[in-house]
């Protein structure tokens, strides 16, 4: 009971990034397996899953009116079930996307409630009634806060034996599978990032990334941290070129010769 309710919250705080909290990316997988992780008692698993959910919806963005699928709800639910279970990462790829689909159509029952509510809004506007105008936009966080809170509750609270015996009749191979398919989706979600940003002005940072980590052996952190100094240094003679651009511009806007 405890854990369910805790999820649920968990799941609740998620919702709130991008409503309340501005675009924080709060509802990223990483974060929520993390923190079902935290409440499951075994942080370590919640952070390999939700790496591993994070490159699954890498490109799983809310843009303008279009509902996508709920990551929030699947990170919740399906890293809750892989971590409870102890099959790990390729129970959480089985279970994510199909949990993410059933909660979009969930949530765009939501938003359409929420159109009620800015009729409203619109006729306390007329009105003039400016106090139950800001009541109306509170109203539609709490339709978000139960379509999270309540699936998640009755998935964890009623579902974690049904879900666990489905698993004991998913064949051995499906299951290696799915393993497989984790081990490949970092590559895949790396090679995603670098076509999206991969550039003519790109390309000699990353060779040089690519570089510094095979001949000098250094870890991640450590190529970060030049990449870093670099970026400062590019910046700043940017910065100097853009000077030396102004000085020859008098006051009358004029450049000088």
């Amino acid at each position: 009971m405890i854990k369910a309710i805790l999820l649920g919250l968990v799941a609740v705080f998620g919702m709130l990034d991008g409503r309340w909290f501005g675009i924080a990316m709060l509802d990223r997988p990483l974060v929520m397996c993390t923190l079902v992780g935290v409440v499951m008692g075994d942080i370590r698993a919640g952070i390999l899953i939700g790496a591993t959910l994070e490159l699954v919806f890498l490109g799983v963005i809310n843009i303008g009116a279009a509902t996508p699928p709920d990551i929030v709800t699947s990170s919740v639910i399906a890293s809750a079930f892989a971590i409870s279970s102890g099959k790990g990462t390729e129970v959480a790829l089985a279970l994510a996307m199909p949990i993410a689909v059933l909660a979009q159509s969930l949530l765009i029952l939501v938003r359409v409630g929420n159109s009620y509510f800015q009729h409203k809004a619109e006729v306390y506007a007329s009105k003039g009634e400016s106090h139950k105008v800001a009541i109306t936009h509170i109203q539609p966080i709490v339709l978000y806060a139960a379509s999270m809170f309540i699936p998640v509750f009755l998935c964890i609270y009623f579902g974690e034996d049904i879900v666990n015996s489905i698993l004991k009749f998913i064949p051995d191979k499906v299951i290696d599978g799915l393993q497989i398919a984790a081990g490949l989706m970092p590559a895949l979600g790396f090679a995603m990032l670098i076509n999206m940003m991969i550039s003519k002005r790109l390309i000699p940072y990353f060779m040089l990334g690519f570089l510094i980590a095979a001949y000098l052996k250094l870890d991640l952190i450590a190529v970060a941290l030049i990449a870093i100094c670099i970026a400062f240094i590019v910046n700043q003679c940017m910065d100097n070129h853009g000077d030396n651009n102004g000085s020859n511009i008098n006051e009358n806007g004029i450049e000088v010769l």
